[in-house]
């Protein structure tokens, strides 16, 4: 049942948010941080689907990654808009498989004519090794895997391929020649295999049309240059109008591929309209100055905030003394200082640039200190969407109703993802029966010192996960995440003693500081930031000639990487930063290096006059 009227959420936009729902024609959106991006796009949608496009056509939404495509079909179900065969909501690579591999591969390539078999992360890791190992001796794949993913991209896409290892080319070759012998495609070979599809064959750029005459794109500046040219392609020669939304300077994933150039490009186009949103509706204007001067001195963006707002935001800077003990004691400092303000535990976050000694040596002085937190890497259990979701269904289990984190509604949108995308429950519905079954499973009896085996047990009983993951390719990869869960559940000595109430708290965060990677705060807001490690060599990283036994500052493209990811970290902030700055750094070898304050604090510095 919709509980938002479309109308009256359109008029809750600011002028420039009506102007892109309204649009009749290409827009690219770019949308800063905190602007409302994701009211606009969703609107956007409701406002198509309700005025524009007539049944049995649709749009296909694209996204980033799962998160956001939760968020949207919750946010456009409030609307009364739900998923259907007309209107597609996924990530490019569901996009790419549901839309373009499965239905038309098949029909030109022999590959395919058995069916579509995809390999999971850990599968396709194996397999690069072994690839890796016919070419290298003792290849790290930990390293390589990113760097490989970008050359497939750029051959895919006919971009420059210098700058590669030279036996980068060879080991791609066997890798997928590996893939192809075991009858296998990897989540880059569906976009790739997608791409080759639209670009060869104008049969398929005609279908594609007649069903999805919009592509609406989230966050397309992450999205890499082979679903630019799979958006240009259908615009050029099929006649599709697209609605992108994306920010360049929160292009922080560029070790995949991605690139702030095909945003750029497409708001560039004479058959685009561009489109920037200027409020930033979660930041004061101080926090709003601190991030502009970190990102781009010289050239500001011009955000200001919300009308409305009464308070400017607070930047603080804590001298260190270089050592990355006194790093992380500044950083307990900064916690106590944001509570001693009544700032709740789970709005303080903590970002990192790397794992490594500051962050050890962080997670050692806030459990010296007695500061709750969550580290968000911790691996004691394997990490995917599907365990994660697991972990906070035990969450509800053990918790008293007032303390639960997420609602029932919540958490059976993700099991009736799951439903619909196996086929077993319609796109759009919410089947009743599929509601009572997961009401028994959360509520049916568990105890705090219950171990991890008994409940993975008890959602297969219920639930029966591993055979629903099985019958869909998407979740390839929570399938063995979710495998390796229960083998390690049930061998003894390892996670078979495991207390759900250990496992439970990977599920929930109330009550604890957040303390997670620059790159893992996209698409988030705290309170209250804090950033350590503010030191030339740190923030930036520079290199260690090894020849010339000397440091060299960052070369120009990674450091505007590093600014871009510098960036996305303080705009994540409402209230307050906290930057731990030092002019030199401790290295591995625990001697402090003087390279001088990061250029990031120093720029933020003169900007506020603040040291």
């Amino acid at each position: 049942m919709a509980t938002l009227n479309l109308n009256d959420e359109f008029r809750r936009l600011n002028e420039e948010q009506k102007q892109a729902v309204l649009l009749d024609e290409n827009t690219v959106v770019l949308a800063g941080p905190g602007s409302g991006k994701t009211a606009t796009l969703v609107i956007k949608i409701g406002h198509l689907v309700s005025e524009k496009i007539s049944a049995p056509s649709g749009l296909a939404c694209i996204t980033f990654n799962n998160d956001a495509v939760r968020e949207f079909r919750n946010r456009l179900g409030q609307l009364g808009i739900h998923a259907h065969q007309g209107l597609f909501l996924g990530t490019v690579h569901s996009f790419c498989l549901n839309c373009v591999v499965r239905p038309y591969a098949s029909l030109v390539d022999p590959r395919f004519r058995d069916g579509i078999a995809v390999a999971g992360e850990d599968r396709a890791n194996e397999l690069l090794d072994e690839a890796a190992r016919t070419v290298i001796a003792n290849p790290d794949i930990r390293w390589m895997g990113s760097r490989l993913t970008r050359l497939r991209r750029a051959i895919a896409c006919g971009e420059n391929t210098s700058g590669f290892e030279d036996t980068d080319p060879q080991i791609v070759t066997a890798y997928e020649n590996l893939l192809l012998r075991e009858g296998l495609i990897d989540f880059e070979g569906i976009i790739i295999t997608a791409l080759n599809l639209i670009t060869e064959h104008a049969w398929v750029r005609r279908f594609l049309a007649a069903r999805f005459p919009w592509l609406i794109v989230d966050e397309y500046q992450d999205l890499g240059g082979p679903l630019h040219r799979i958006v240009t392609s259908l615009i050029d020669h099929a006649g599709i109008r697209a609605f992108a939304v994306g920010d360049p300077d929160q292009t922080i994933y560029d070790f995949t591929g991605a690139n702030p150039q095909y945003l750029d490009e497409l708001a560039s186009r004479s058959d685009f309209t561009p489109i920037r949103l200027k409020f930033n509706y979660r930041s004061g204007q101080r926090i709003i100055d601190a991030s502009q001067a970190a990102l781009a001195p010289t050239e500001p963006r011009g955000y200001v905030p919300d009308p409305k707002r009464q308070t400017q935001g607070e930047v603080f800077f804590l001298k260190s003394d270089g050592h990355i003990s006194d790093h992380a004691a500044k950083t307990a400092d900064a916690v106590a200082a944001a509570r001693q303000t009544g700032t709740p535990w789970e709005e303080i976050a903590i970002f990192y640039r790397a794992a490594g000694g500051l962050v050890d040596a962080i997670k050692v002085e806030l459990e010296r200190k007695q500061i709750p937190f969550i580290w968000e890497r911790d691996a004691t259990f394997p990490t995917a969407p599907l365990v994660r979701w697991l972990q906070a269904t035990a969450a509800w289990s053990l918790s008293a109703p007032e303390d639960r984190e997420q609602s029932f509604d919540e958490l059976f949108r993700f099991f009736s993802d799951l439903l619909q995308t196996t086929g077993r429950m319609e796109r759009g519905s919410s089947s009743l029966d599929s509601r009572i079954l997961f009401h028994k499973f959360l509520t049916h009896p568990v105890q705090e010192n219950s171990t991890v085996r008994d409940y993975v047990a008890q959602a297969e009983t219920f639930l029966g996960l591993k055979h629903l993951l099985a019958g869909s390719h998407e979740y390839a990869t929570d399938l063995e995440r979710y495998e390796r869960l229960t083998e390690l559940a049930a061998v003894e000595g390892n996670l078979s003693a495991a207390r759900l109430r250990e496992f439970s708290a990977y599920g929930k965060v109330r009550g604890k500081v957040v303390l997670t990677t620059l790159h893992g705060c996209k698409g988030r807001q705290f309170d209250v930031v804090i950033i350590p490690g503010c030191a030339e060599g740190m923030l930036p990283g520079w290199i260690w000639n090894r020849a010339q036994r000397t440091w060299e500052p960052p070369l120009e493209r990674p450091l505007a990487e590093a600014r871009r990811l510098f960036y996305v970290g303080l705009t994540r902030a409402r209230h307050k930063i906290y930057l731990a700055y030092s002019t030199a750094f401790e290295n591995r070898f625990g001697a402090l290096v003087q390279l001088g304050i990061s250029r990031f604090a120093k720029e933020i510095s003169d900007k506020l006059k603040a040291v």
